[in-house]
């Protein structure tokens, strides 16, 4: 008879993170025709697509656009003014650790975004994306998980129960809907701005479909027909379905959402004015299994030479990503000015660790802009720099923070602005194996001995080692010293009976 071994295949992926993207675009062009001229630039506001994402060889390039919305006023024309402008991107990173990647995360920020007149017709702009990016390895890895063939073999088998990542999907889908106007703050003139954001509030495998719910969160700045500045914002829900048949039917599904392009626009009909949302959605899609795996550690046999050569494997473990809450609050002064205030801009920046009055911590900053009418009822722009800070009691292998939908009250001359901030943890761990990978099996050297061997236990010796030593059965040394399969080994001699 042969010695047959069996393998069983392994989908473990390996998020490799750490990475950052910095890069710089600037440019100067005209104004639209159809503009009036520049007298005052109030703000630059910008919103970072990411379109495209290509990994080769270790190296990626990322690809998209800034979308940028200058805010100003004219003295041409009476109410704030704006114009749209698109500014191109394209960045590399080469690392080592991108090699043998399948796909990559890659989470943009956009740190900067300044604008200003060289002339009443002509732009300067600037904007400045940073990236963070994590490469996921997906490589396929076998574990011999069972021996037999021989009635003399000997096999020492482990055991693990664990939960890993599996696979990671990228999708991407197209999403309109048409949201209605409130016709008491007054009828559209003009769109000025436009924010979108997005958040995946379900995801889980119905029958043979992938179901993926969420929200799309929707903030437009307008200026009415008699020219006063209106805020409108909404929450439109969405979903979409993707085939699901090759994923595992006990899988965590988890998905993160970004929108790759979008595009508000004023819609008027007979019946009044709405807004028509275009969203083109990227899905980021994570799968985690609950593993058991029982592999082979050692063996031997009693009756002949065994050549074992192990294998070193590197699993990661770790459970889905944990949501932790926080809150950002400012207070604006706004003065005695019309009583107007509309959020602009808000941006996450890196996540960093720390050490607050004895426990641990996770801070960001978080840089959120405004638009205000002052006492004179002039259009003025303010930023602020909040630090959120959540308690952890284990500190991620990777983090990043998400702000979700304000909530603003005015009260006097003042507002009260909340911001949920969503801090998003995923901790792995490294699991190590040695396994058996291959046996040679050879003719045993004969060589005398009793039939009752006497032997000390040695410091850290179990029983695997003393019967693969002299080639023992290790049952029947259990049986020859009257000892339980769970009994640890007597700290004097063991009585060791030759296996026939």
């Amino acid at each position: 008879m042969e010695l047959d071994l069996k393998y069983q295949e392994i989908q473990n992926c390996e998020v490799k993170g750490g990475m950052v993207v910095s890069h710089e675009e600037s440019m100067e062009t005209a104004i639209p025709e159809y503009c009036p001229d520049i007298t005052r630039v109030v703000d630059a506001l910008g919103q970072l697509k990411v379109k495209e994402k290509t990994l080769a060889n270790g190296r990626l390039t990322i690809s998209g656009a800034v979308k940028m919305t200058v805010l100003y006023t004219s003295e041409e024309s009476p109410g704030l003014r704006s114009v749209a402008l698109s500014i191109p991107y394209s960045c590399s990173v080469e690392d080592a650790r991108l090699m043998g990647c399948r796909s990559v995360c890659v989470c943009g920020r956009l740190t900067l975004a300044e604008a200003r007149a060289i002339t009443s017709r002509k732009l300067y702009v600037r904007v400045l994306p940073e990236f963070e990016v994590e490469g996921i390895a997906c490589p396929q890895q076998e574990i011999c998980c069972c021996a037999e063939g021989l009635p003399t073999l000997q096999v020492r088998r482990k055991e693990l129960e664990t939960q890993m990542l599996t696979e990671v999907l990228e999708r991407e889908f197209q999403f309109q809907q048409e949201c209605s106007v409130e016709r008491e703050r007054g009828l559209p003139e003009d769109l000025l701005l436009d924010r979108v954001s997005l958040c995946v509030t379900e995801c889980r495998r119905v029958s043979t479909k992938l179901v993926i719910k969420g929200e799309a969160f929707i903030s437009v700045l307008y200026r009415s027909e008699t020219q006063a500045l209106c805020c409108h914002d909404a929450v439109l829900p969405f979903s979409q379905i993707l085939d699901g048949a090759n994923l595992p039917e006990e899988g965590t599904y988890q998905a993160e959402a970004w929108p790759i392009d979008s595009d508000v626009r004023l819609l008027r009909t007979e019946n009044g004015c709405c807004f028509g949302i275009s969203l083109r959605i990227g899905l980021l899609i994570k799968v985690y299994q609950q593993m058991k795996l029982t592999y082979i550690e050692d063996l031997y046999c009693t009756d002949r030479e065994a050549d074992v050569k192990k294998q070193d494997l590197t699993l990661e473990t770790g459970e889905s990503t944990k949501k932790v809450r926080g809150e950002a609050v400012q207070t604006l002064e706004l003065g005695q000015g019309t009583p107007f205030i509309c959020l602009t801009g808000t941006q996450c920046g890196a996540v960093t660790p720390a050490a607050e009055g004895g426990r641990s911590v996770l801070k960001t900053n978080l840089r959120l802009k405004v638009l205000y009418l002052d006492e004179n009822g002039t259009p003025v722009s303010a930023e602020r720099v909040v630090e959120v800070t959540v308690p952890t009691q284990e500190m991620p292998k990777s983090v990043h923070a998400q702000c979700q939908s304000a909530a603003l009250r005015l009260s006097g001359g003042s507002c009260e602005i909340k911001i949920p901030v969503d801090f998003l943890l995923e901790q792995t761990q490294k699991q190590h194996l040695e396994s058996v990978c291959a046996v040679e099996l050879k003719e045993k050297v004969q060589q005398e001995r009793p039939s009752l061997v006497l032997r000390r236990v040695g410091a850290g010796e179990d029983l695997w080692q003393i019967a693969k030593q002299y080639y023992a059965d290790p049952q029947m040394i259990l049986t020859a010293n009257q000892l339980d399969e769970d009994a640890p080994l007597p700290e004097g001699l063991l009585l060791i009976p030759k296996s026939r």
